[in-house]
């Protein structure tokens, strides 16, 4: 991987709009003092997000890196970079109505976890993946725990415990990976030969990453958590924080085990059936409207990952193929985070908790535009036409069958199936039965906005398509 190693204040520069992040983070801590409002909070941090994002587009130094490759700056990386910044945005003002307390700690939080994030989208150091990776974690794990009843613990303890295991399975992983090659760092690793090492290290790996992507049968404390956590923070968890891991996926084994990609391919294609399959058949059969979403989750991330199994399958990173399945899953993560965590998001609008199938029921009759909007979301998921999520599939699928994998493809298809029949069910119960309750739902402006805005976005992002071939271009960057 080319570049310039450069230091001193250059650097710093380099890293400016993550100083600035950190600064903003420790200036809303400090805001606490004067009591400001929430709403105020959360627009400064909405504001502060998009400063990075522009200030990181401007002075963003491609072909350039730094501390002898740990850090690489490509476009690659900063698309990657201002797709986790939005992912936060994207939250920031509808969490207001799920935080009862200390709204300045979130939000701080929120912007330390994104410092991590961008760090993660340019890092090619199995360490600093790792500590960025970890930073994000226990940033989550703080997120994850507003709320104060049983059900925010229970999903945060659960979350805790099993990222903590997790966490131990990749440092396994990372060590036998040194044993091997002689170094973390990915950016300057050469093929050697598949050694046991290798295999050793590439299994732990996938069980440790396996578990943050949330990939059968490492999955069931996405479901716990999910259901157990605030809205926003479960929108956060299964969109922005999924696309990390996808990202660290990519460059962890296919950067990573270059010299073994065809284990890659066949372990990723069998994770990706049985994360698909078990993911859209569990959800058939469920009421609680949040432990569907996340069951979807569960089958999303089987989608993501098979962008791995057309790479590995190819076994040359060089190929054409391979930077059209990467760019596919570039055109995925962004169109997944509007998608996933607008249908999170939607669940503002209908008041309590343990919220089921059915309490969705009349929402159509009492307010049309918060159906209509949920309803595009759930059309994308499934992957109908007119929606970025078809786009997004149509683009999936079509690298499996260019990479020879039609057999593959199929199957990703027929589970795209199997998802319409649980979200036609809840669009069935939206527009087809009377409400329950004449009181159930939340019909300010304010909870409704963020739904419109959601389906917006999910539609408008359609028009990316048309700069798929410079996401193609873009693609390679993974592999320098």
């Amino acid at each position: 991987m080319s570049g310039i190693t450069t230091g001193g204040l250059t650097v710093l520069g380099y890293f400016s709009p993550l100083i600035f992040l950190g600064i903003v983070g420790f200036a809303i801590l400090g805001l606490s003092i004067l009591k400001t409002s929430k709403k105020a909070l959360s627009w400064i941090t909405f504001a502060s997000l998009g400063i990075s994002a522009i200030w990181l587009y401007l002075i963003f130094p491609n072909g350039t890196s730094v501390f002898d490759g740990t850090i690489v700056f490509n476009q690659f990386g900063l698309y990657f970079a201002i797709v986790m910044i939005i992912s936060a945005m994207f939250i920031t003002y509808p969490s207001i109505y799920g935080l009862k307390a200390k709204s300045e700690i979130f939000y701080a939080t929120l912007l330390f976890v994104t410092i991590g994030m961008v760090v993660a989208a340019f890092s090619y150091n199995l360490i600093t993946l790792f500590i960025a990776f970890e930073s994000v974690s226990i940033g989550t794990y703080v997120l994850a725990s507003f709320g104060k009843n049983k059900r925010n613990l229970e999903g945060t303890v659960k979350y805790f415990f099993t990222g903590t295991i997790a966490t131990a399975f990749i440092l396994f992983g990372a060590s036998f990976f040194y044993i091997d090659t002689h170094t973390f760092n990915l950016a300057v690793l050469t093929a050697s030969t598949p050694s046991p090492e290798l295999t050793i290290a590439l299994i732990f790996l996938i069980v440790g990453f396996g578990f943050k992507l949330a990939i059968f049968p490492m999955h069931q404390w996405a479901i716990d958590t999910y259901d157990g956590t605030e809205n926003s923070v479960s929108a956060f968890l299964s969109a922005g924080s999924k696309v990390l891991a996808f990202v660290v996926v990519l460059k962890m084994f296919l950067v990573g085990f270059s010299s073994d990609l065809h284990e890659v391919y066949y372990l990723f294609a069998v994770l990706a059936i049985l994360t698909m399959t078990y993911g859209n058949v569990s959800a058939l059969s469920q009421n609680n409207m949040k432990r569907l979403l996340a069951y979807s989750s569960v089958a999303q991330a089987g989608y993501l990952i098979l962008v791995l199994a057309v790479v590995g399958s190819v076994g040359n990173t060089n190929s054409p193929v391979a930077a059209v399945a990467v760019a596919a899953g570039m055109f995925y993560a962004i169109a997944y985070i509007f998608m996933k965590g607008g249908a999170f998001i939607t669940m503002n609008t209908v008041k309590g908790d343990n919220l089921q199938v059915s309490d969705l029921s009349g929402l159509a009759k009492k307010a049309p535009g918060v159906a209509v909007g949920f309803s595009i979301m759930l059309l994308a998921l499934a992957g109908i036409p007119l929606t970025g999520g078809f786009f997004a599939k149509y683009l999936l699928f079509l690298s499996l069958i260019e990479g020879g994998l039609w057999w593959l493809a199929v199957i990703a298809i027929l589970n795209s199936a199997i998802s319409v029949f649980y979200y036609f069910r809840i669009i069935l119960y939206m527009f087809g039965k009377d409400p329950q309750k004449d009181d159930i739902f939340n019909l300010e402006n304010s909870f409704k906005i963020p739904v419109y805005v959601s389906a917006f976005l999910t539609v408008a992002i359609s028009v990316l398509v048309i700069w798929f071939p410079t996401m193609i271009g873009i693609a390679p960057g993974l592999f320098r």
